[in-house]
């Protein structure tokens, strides 16, 4: 509630104090933001963003304010393989047909996300090039892996059937985590604006991200039913942080005054 007043208060202050009219502004970018520092540092995602929303100008920057669509999938995953050969420290992994598999990514955690970000653009007159500062956070509105195998302790998306395995009192049990939930997405960046025309710019930035990710842990044996064992068991969270890079464009609608009538 808090975060949510002073969001409005700042809009209210542009408001209040802008010099010229407010703009429609619309953008479109990709992201890539890796795993730093939490966990094992073996999360990767890619994500497509679009954004809509109103720009306050003044003299020296302006402040856009933008509702956020964000559509993101990890690249890191763990795949099936059939054999394993090791050469001078260099692990390669084989199919069932002997085959070396070469490009090991597949989407496979598919999630969409809504959310809301602030942006200020720094102004410089006759500048081509200016920076901005951005935030922004979102939320997890669906996902296609819910209850989906994720690797224990690194949480990337595990393409296999079975968990790891893991014993006790001589029994063979199957061990894994499994995905419910993105809660929360958040991102400060910092980057530039590269100005192609008046109303069109090039966006590039790298920052800090942040997800908050909730899973389940669950033992079993090969003749239980896991997924009916899960909707006893209490989510955790899992915190991770990463190393954000974006490219986009913007786009700035320019609605000029008509001349009145002599």
């Amino acid at each position: 509630m808090r975060g949510l007043i002073l969001i409005l208060l700042v809009i209210n202050t542009f408001v209040v104090f802008s010099q010229e009219k407010l703009q429609l502004v619309t953008g479109f970018s990709g992201s890539f933001e890796k795993e730093v520092l939490s966990n094992s540092a073996s999360q990767l995602y890619g994500g497509i963003g679009l954004d809509a929303g109103v720009r306050f100008n003044r003299n020296k920057g302006s402040l856009d304010v933008l509702l956020n669509y964000q559509f993101s999938s990890n690249v890191t995953y763990r795949y099936p393989y059939d054999s394993i050969s090791i050469d001078n420290q260099k692990t390669e992994h084989y199919d069932a047909a002997g085959n070396r598999i070469r490009f090991p990514y597949r989407s496979l955690l598919r999630s969409h996300f809504v959310g809301l970000s602030l942006k200020y653009n720094f102004k410089k007159e006759r500048k081509i090039v200016n920076p901005f500062i951005s935030i922004q956070v979102l939320t997890e509105v669906g996902s296609n892996f819910k209850d989906g195998f994720l690797i224990y302790g690194s949480f990337i998306p595990s393409q296999t059937k079975t968990g790891q395995q893991s014993s006790g009192f001589g029994d063979i049990f199957l061990a894994s985590n499994f995905y419910n939930s993105t809660p929360l997405v958040g991102s400060a960046l910092g980057g530039v604006n590269i100005e192609f025309c008046q109303n069109t710019s090039l966006n590039i930035a790298v920052g800090y991200a942040y997800r908050m990710m909730k899973v389940k842990y669950a033992e079993w044996k090969e003749d239980e039913d896991v997924y009916k064992k899960l909707q006893s068991i209490p989510t955790e969270n899992v915190f991770s942080h990463f190393l954000d890079v974006q490219l986009g464009f913007t786009y700035v609608f320019s609605f000029k005054n008509k001349p009145k009538p002599q």
